[in-house]
């Protein structure tokens, strides 16, 4: 049944992020057109979120949510760093081992497992190496929206789908 509900999750997102692109609806960013719902995102944390029990799944998910916001503020900062200071591919490099550390660092304060500081560090790296500009931003931001929008989606089909029982 894990498998089925995991499923059904992804595919929720799916067609989420399938209806807003259909309806035009993304985001402008000077040539770019970025996704507010990013389907891969919003899989992979109900791929993560996904438990056995409506519980579990809501910790998982809020842990998922904790570190991906910790590793987008974290790459946000380096974002910002890097702009103010002309975007020197040699100086972003630096930037990225301390807000890497940062990241690793932070989430482990919060609270967060090793396993799960590195996923939060995984979104760090993505927000500061994956776009240009400060597209990186926004891609932060729309990062952590579909982040937030797979654990939702799993908190809910879990509820639905075990009819808020905590049994299997």
């Amino acid at each position: 049944m894990l498998d089925v509900r995991i499923a059904v999750c992804v595919l929720v997102c799916l067609l989420a992020s399938n209806a807003l692109t259909a309806l035009n609806l993304k985001f402008a960013v000077g040539e770019m057109r970025l996704d507010v719902i990013q389907k891969a995102t919003a899989c992979i944390s109900c791929l993560l979120c996904c438990q056995d029990t409506v519980d579990a799944s809501r910790k998982a998910g809020a842990m998922r949510v904790l570190v991906t916001v910790v590793g987008c503020v974290c790459g946000m900062a380096v974002v910002a760093l890097d702009q103010l200071l002309g975007s020197n591919t040699w100086v972003l490099v630096l930037l990225m081992v301390v807000g890497l550390m940062a990241s690793l660092c932070l989430c482990r304060l919060a609270g967060a497992p090793a396993f799960n500081a590195r996923i939060g560090a995984i979104s760090f790296l993505l927000v500061a190496s994956t776009l240009t500009g400060a597209a990186r931003l926004w891609y932060a931001l729309f990062r952590m929206v579909s982040t937030v929008f797979g654990a939702l989606v799993t908190w809910g089909v879990t509820s639905l789908l075990t009819g808020g029982s905590q049994a299997r």
